[in-house]
């Protein structure tokens, strides 16, 4: 076999082949790397209105802040409207007796004063000139009620003749009346009188007004004033009346020293009775134009007195109208008044109140 001969020149290239069969796919390549982070994008367009939000609870109270620098004073206010009267104090304590001084020097004797004006009138018996006539010709049957009611007349007219009445816890009068008729000098104030005339030790404190047109014991509540509140706020029977007592800082009048047999005595001696409740707005409010019932119980606790009240309104009293309603009742027998019941209905829930006045026997 010869040797290999030279290589040939290159030959001019082929014409291209017909595309392929398409491959199968390749398994999927591993992630790339995170790119660099792209330019911020132009803002876009405003959102539409959201809606309304649920309310949130309420926060916690914030600290107290720092005391503010001192105004200046301001100009005076208005007078204010007077004030219900308050109620008479208490009899004060019995002093001591002073020292005896020593004997002035007599005078000359004076002339002859006038007459004085004469004396009140006595209580009377009552009797017909018959019944006296029967009672000075006694015979073997003698009238004797007619005779003790007489001697009982007798005996006490000299009990105030020779031990009268000064108003003291020791030697307490019956009533102002007749404190009045023993003393007309006294001026009206706290005494102590004793209707059933027993004992001393039950006599009770009164307030004795000595006027020109009447003499009258007046007895005090305790608790004159019923507190300025929404009584009927925690009310929840619809129309029922409901006795403040029962509520929270109610309470049934109470008048100390006016037990049962006191009161029937006292009113065996008197002719008339009267007693006045005021019902006031809280400031700032005035009576309105809505009723609504309102009962008083009496002292025997089983009838009542039965009137209305006016709703309360904001508005000035000056401006709008007053803020206060009196009640004046009179009954001999049924005074004086134990409790308040008021109503429930509509939105009576307003701050009001009651002034409970004294009751007054004449």
């Amino acid at each position: 076999m010869g040797d290999v001969g030279s290589g040939g020149l290159i030959g001019w290239p082929g014409f291209i082949g017909l595309p392929g069969l398409r491959g199968d796919s390749g398994d999927q390549g591993g992630k790339g790397e995170e790119g660099d982070k792209g330019d911020l994008g132009l803002p876009g367009p405003h959102g539409k209105d959201g809606g309304k939000g649920i309310r949130g609870p309420v926060g916690f109270l914030g600290p107290t802040g720092q005391k503010g620098e001192q105004g200046n004073i301001g100009l005076p206010g208005p007078r204010g409207f007077p004030g219900m009267p308050g109620l008479p104090g208490l009899f004060g304590l019995k002093g001591l007796k002073g020292y005896q001084g020593l004997p002035g020097q007599a005078g000359r004797k004076g002339l002859p004063g006038p007459p004085g004006s004469p004396g009140p009138p006595g209580q009377s018996l009552n009797m017909t000139m018959a019944q006296l006539k029967e009672l000075m010709y006694v015979s073997d049957k003698p009238n004797y009620n007619l005779i003790q009611t007489l001697l009982d007349s007798l005996e006490q007219d000299l009990r105030l003749l020779v031990d009268p009445p000064d108003g003291s816890k020791e030697h307490p009068a019956t009533t102002c009346l007749e404190l009045w008729l023993c003393h007309p000098e006294y001026s009206s104030g706290m005494y102590y009188i004793d209707p059933n005339q027993g004992s001393s030790a039950d006599a009770l404190l009164a307030f004795c007004s000595f006027s020109s047109s009447s003499k009258q014991t007046c007895l005090h509540p305790q608790d004159s004033q019923l507190p300025m509140k929404a009584w009927m706020d925690d009310v929840s029977e619809e129309g029922s009346f409901q006795w403040l007592s029962r509520l929270d800082q109610g309470y049934q009048f109470f008048y100390p020293g006016a037990n049962v047999v006191q009161m029937r005595f006292l009113r065996l001696h008197s002719q008339s009775a009267a007693q006045k409740v005021t019902y006031s707005c809280h400031p700032g409010h005035r009576l309105g134009q809505t009723e609504i019932d309102v009962k008083f119980l009496t002292d025997t606790r089983r009838q009542s007195y039965l009137a209305a009240l006016k709703d309360c309104v904001p508005g000035k009293e000056s401006v709008s109208g007053p803020r206060e309603a009196v009640f004046e009742f009179e009954d001999l027998h049924l005074l004086p008044l134990r409790d308040v019941a008021v109503m429930e209905g509509g939105n009576f829930t307003h701050q009001f109140g009651f002034t409970v006045g004294p009751v007054c026997f004449s």
